[in-house]
């Protein structure tokens, strides 16, 4: 160091230097000319707007003092009202919004430059804030409604929603009418933003269906709520699409609502298009962000964007609108009020971003959209024309408080390099490539020596674990009598971003015995997404929940939880704040800790940092100046060490001196680990809350997965049926009852309600709809929460018995129909024209399939055969299809004319088919594949013997290494254990191909082949293996039964031939040669 200061002294001075090579000069600094200033004017409130001072470049500041002194003289001819502290910490002098035009013609006349308020922003304040003074509304646009329409609509809601509507959801309610159902609805997370969208869109069912756009995760939760809230909607009213053959449009009857993800919306863009759509509900609507890109944007915002010029009404719920910057709330107020915030994406970020250029340590130049500015102007044109926000502060005060306490760790050397070593990705710094190109890089270490942030969150693993170690939630684990005590005090959600994290930590959780849920990316299907989130919130034994922060952060309600835990940091702050809100949210009634695990020295800290400027910017937005956050609330801060023995300078990894002067094995422990035994107040059953009032506004309602029935209503341990002498029925008789003969029970495919219909006989023709539903946990109250309804509660109650003695694959073929009992005679009337009732071949097969050619019908004799392509992006595939000679598609199965819309110009492969049910059974009949994919849906993996969860032990032991593996089969599937060549093969390739088989319950040699579902089981390896081989020796025991039979027969053909012989011999001797006759023979030598 100190030879590069002499060389650089020597080189200043030497005698003559090149101006090329005197770039390392200090440049001189410039004169600054006269003093000079210039104003921002920006709209403060809904009647006033600031005027403050800025610096002009090239000239010297003169002081907030002296800018004021000049503004004072120069607008003496207009009255200030006050003086206030705007978004950037420095003062403004405010103004009434009436005297705007005097103050501009003031600062024109004195030759003061100024930054203009938007000209749409003003008028749209302006005109909107006279209902604001006047303390009344006034419909303004077009779509917007007058108080006597919005009377009326409201009339209109059932009486059973309006009751449950809180103060603040009401006024959300009539926020959204008055303005034409034109709205986001900002309401923090856990408010009950989902029904009060629910109350606005039933306003206007009678102009068309509704659509509602929400994460994959949310669309079975999105069908509870509205079969709850809106008993008029039917399971056959509410449509969810999944895929290609849940297109609505070849649907024969459109429903009145349809759920679809972002995805299968972009997928399915051409044939929503051609719909039409009375109102559109997008949930979570921050997934519109904006990119810097000017002409496109992502995939499925294009198509969102494209869908909602077609729609009238639109409400988008989201709590955090702004994910991490003001540019990110565009799209979805351009889409409520085109042209709002200018004529573009560009103009806006021009008038509320702080636009700059920036460079990546890369080289990489890109523009930077994080900052903001008119802030304060932003959130009053927000408020006053589209967006409603409350905060839970201030309409829940009743809700428990959030402790939130970061939790320091400093990390060992070994643990880094064994985590860069499992990464493989020494050089990847993930954190500064993800976000590159479309988020704010102004805090992005620029050195790539250091570790990626997936080799920090496995390195933070080691303290995790110590810390975990000393939770009650252990405790409570390891002693078996505490746990019903405090199985609701202690559960907790641990939020993780990288799937190795995930994957180790899974595997410490297996080690110690722990049961917990996994919800992140790698989930098989939105069912068991919502089974792992009803097993967290209502199982006794699940503590834990391993919630993936991208998957599983918005729109779930994990409220059983007190306890939250970011082993890793969240990219964007809105992932925070919605992460923290799955606990934190109405219906919680304990407080809830957060810990924060941070690691020191890393870019941890830099990346905590940034978070919270970046809440700063979105809180101003959202929630203005007074109830802006400018930093994320922390009670405390602990120091968690993990080095045993270290020395100071070995530890640090990275550049920098440590502060810390503990050393050695300390631990500074929480002060929210004393232990608590109190319960929650709201009693539980099987899912239900009895408290309806709390239960009622809660964002996610969690569903009952009718096909995730319970163990013992399986098909191995069926419920006798109820016999005439039930006493279901003398307690219908005795309390005056509704019979169960003049009801009928529709079950919902989706959430599982049983719907009510009346059929009385000899009075009603087809069943009636009662419009009421029920969840089949209500029916297990002692109390029902409708004494009204008391009435259908024995009926309920048979029928619920009844059905849940059938198998998962007989309820499938039940769902969405008026049912009546016994239900065994339903299910002989839904034989199909192939199959019977038990999915056999009507007459038998003992063949596996199906080959191509007797698959289908015979082809009519005015048809003929045709190609028809299908693309799959840019591959083609050929089908043969059949066409009428007037060019009308038939089935490819049945041969059928095709009714659809889309069979004339096939997109997709059901396309070629009349509806679903042929396409089904044509997949299934021609792919194995797809039988065991169905089958595994419908039982999830759960061997109908034993009831082993296949599926569960395959998740469990993945992460796991081959010799805890074993020990782990060992202890939960002894049974399979015993297998040695099955567990082997298990152990070293964990898949559910090796844990379980499609096992046909009449076999193939006895005539169940080319069967339905119906007559397909799941079995474990171990299970399937004592079949097979019983079914071997019964097949070996009926062959040598049959060899005897063989040979008995042989003999006696045998005998009876040698009798015929013999019988011939003696009837030779009576024969008489006459010559001469027809009989006569002549023998030749």
């Amino acid at each position: 160091m100190e030879l590069q200061t002499l060389a650089v002294e020597a080189k200043r001075k030497a005698p003559c230097v090149d101006v090329e090579d005197a770039s390392w000069k200090v440049a001189k600094c410039q004169k600054l000319s006269s003093e000079k200033f210039m104003v921002r004017l920006e709209i403060s409130s809904p009647d006033s707007f600031s005027v403050k001072p800025l610096s002009v470049d090239g000239y010297r500041f003169p002081g907030d003092a002296a800018c004021f002194e000049k503004l004072s003289e120069c607008l003496s001819n207009v009255v200030p009202s006050h003086y206030t502290q705007n978004h950037g910490s420095g003062e403004a002098c405010v103004f009434k919004l009436t005297d705007y035009d005097a103050v501009l013609k003031s600062l024109k006349n004195e030759r003061i430059d100024y930054q203009d308020i938007p000209y749409i922003t003003r008028r749209a304040v302006s005109i909107l804030s006279r209902p604001y003074i006047e303390g009344r509304w006034e419909p303004c646009r077009p779509e917007h409604l007058s108080d006597e329409k919005v009377d009326e609509l409201m009339g209109k809601l059932p009486k059973s929603l309006l009751e449950v509507l809180l103060p603040f959801q009401f006024e959300g309610v009539k926020f959204g009418l008055r303005r034409g159902g034109r709205c986001l609805i900002a309401d923090e997370m856990g408010l009950g933003k989902t029904l009060q969208a629910i109350a606005i869109a039933s306003c206007f069912m009678n102009e068309g269906p509704v659509l509602v756009v929400c994460p994959a995760i949310l669309r079975y939760t999105w069908a509870e709520e509205l079969e709850h809230w809106l008993p008029s909607c039917l399971p056959s009213d509410i449509h969810l699409v999944f895929g290609h053959e849940n297109n609505p449009i070849n649907l024969a009857r459109t429903p009145k609502v349809v759920v679809i993800s972002y995805k299968m919306l972009s997928n399915l863009k051409k044939s929503i298009l051609q719909q039409q759509w009375a109102v559109m509900i997008v949930d979570e609507s921050h997934h519109v962000r904006c990119t810097k890109r000017v002409s496109s944007e992502a995939g499925e915002t294009q198509a969102l964007l494209d869908i909602s010029t077609k729609i009238n009404r639109i409400v988008l719920l989201s709590g955090t609108p702004s994910l991490s910057r003001p540019y990110d709330i565009f799209h979805q107020i351009n889409i409520l009020w085109p042209g709002l915030l200018g004529k573009d994406k560009l103009a806006f970020a021009k008038t509320y971003c702080s636009m700059s250029t920036s460079r990546t340590y890369q080289g990489i130049v890109y523009q930077d959209f994080s900052k903001g500015i008119r802030l304060d102007e932003l959130n009053v044109l927000l408020k006053q024309t589209v967006m409603i926000r409350r905060l839970k502060e201030h309409v829940l005060m009743q809700l428990p408080p959030i402790r939130r306490q970061i939790i320091n760790l400093v990390l060992k050397q070994s643990d880094i390099d064994s985590a860069i070593e499992i990464c493989g990705m020494p050089n990847d710094n993930a954190f500064t490539v993800n976000i590159a190109e479309d988020d704010e890089l102004d805090d992005v270490d620029g050195n790539p020596s250091k570790p990626s942030n997936q080799a920090i969150g496995i390195a933070k693993l080691s303290g995790f674990k110590e810390w975990l170690l000393m939770h009650p939630i252990m405790a409570e684990s390891d002693d078996d009598e505490s746990t019903g005590l405090s199985q609701s005090s202690h559960k907790m959600i641990i939020f993780v971003h990288y799937h190795k994290v995930t994957d180790r930590l899974e595997e410490f959780l297996c080690e110690k015995g722990i049961q917990f849920v996994r919800i992140d990316a790698r989930d098989a299907s939105a069912r068991d997404r919502q089974q792992a989130i009803h097993s967290f919130q209502h199982s006794k034994e699940v503590k834990i929940a391993l919630v993936g922060i991208l998957a599983g952060s918005s729109g779930l309600n994990l409220s059983a939880a007190q306890n939250v835990v970011f082993l890793e940091l969240p990219e964007r702050i809105s992932d925070f704040q919605q992460a923290e809100s799955r606990a934190h949210r109405r219906g919680q009634t304990k407080a809830v800790n957060v810990y924060i695990f941070c690691a020191k020295n890393t870019p941890d800290e830099s990346h905590w940092r940034k978070l919270n400027r970046s809440l700063h910017r979105t809180s101003s937005t959202i929630d203005g100046k007074y109830d802006s956050l400018k930093e994320i609330m922390v009670d405390d801060v602990a120091l968690l060490e993990t080095v045993e023995e270290r020395e100071m300078d070995k530890n640090l990894f990275f550049s920098g001196e440590c502060n810390d002067e503990s050393s050695g094995n300390e631990l500074v422990r929480c002060s929210q680990y004393s232990y608590s035994g109190q319960i929650q107040s709201d009693e539980v059953f099987n899912g239900a809350t009895t408290s309806r009032s709390k239960d009622a506004n809660q964002d996610i309602l969690e569903k009952p997965d009718s096909s995730h029935m319970s163990r013992e209503a399986d098909t191995c341990n069926p419920i006798e049926k109820p016999s005439e002498e039930d006493p279901v029925d003398q307690d219908e008789e005795e309390t005056g009852c509704i019979s169960s003969h003049s009801l009928r029970f529709e079950v919902s495919k989706y959430t599982g309600r049983i719907h009510l219909y009346s059929c009385i006989q000899g009075v009603e023709t087809r069943p009636t709809p009662l419009f009421k539903n029920f969840k089949p946990e209500e029916l297990e109250t002692k109390d029902p929460d409708n004494s009204a309804d008391s009435i259908y509660k024995p009926a309920l109650v048979k029928f619920l018995k009844e059905w849940n003695s059938l198998r998962p694959i007989e309820q499938r073929k039940l769902y969405s129909k008026p049912l009546q009992l016994p239900l065994s005679v339903e299910l002989c009337l839904m034989e199909s024209q192939n199959h019977d009732k038990d999915g056999l071949l009507k007459g038998g097969s003992k063949k596996r399939g199906t080959s191509m050619d007797d698959i289908s019908h015979p082809l009519p004799a005015n048809a003929k055969w045709r190609k028809v392509s299908i693309f799959h992006g840019k591959k083609e595939r050929r089908y043969m299809q059949g066409y009428t000679l007037i060019n009308e598609p038939l089935c490819k199965l049945c041969q059928k004319i095709c009714m659809k819309k889309s069979a004339m110009e096939p997109e997709f492969f059901e396309d070629l088919f009349c509806d679903l049910e042929c396409h089904e059974e044509y997949r299934l009949r021609t792919s194995n594949r797809l039988l065991r994919k169905m089958l595994a849906q419908i039982e999830h993996g759960v061997c109908t013997n034993c009831h082993l969860d296949c599926r569960k032990l395959v998740k469990n032991i993945k992460p796991l290494s081959l010799e805890k593996r074993r020990e782990f089969i060992m202890r939960e599937a002894p049974k399979l254990a015993a297998r040695k060549n099955a567990l082997e093969k298990l152990i070293s390739d964990p898949t559910e191909g090796n844990a379980w088989h499609a096992d046909h319950i009449v076999p193939v040699y006895q005539g169940g082949g080319e069967c339905r579902l119906e007559n397909m089981r799941t079995l474990c390896i171990a299970c399937h293996a004592d079949v097979t081989l019983a079914q071997c020796c019964e097949r070996r025991s009926e062959r040598a039964k049959a060899k005897k039979q063989l040979k008995r027969l042989l003999a006696n053909i045998t005998l009876v031939n040698n009798c015929k012989e013999k019988e011939t011999d003696d009837d030779d001797l009576l024969v008489v040669n006459v010559p001469g006759s027809a009989y006569h023979t002549i023998q030749q030598t």
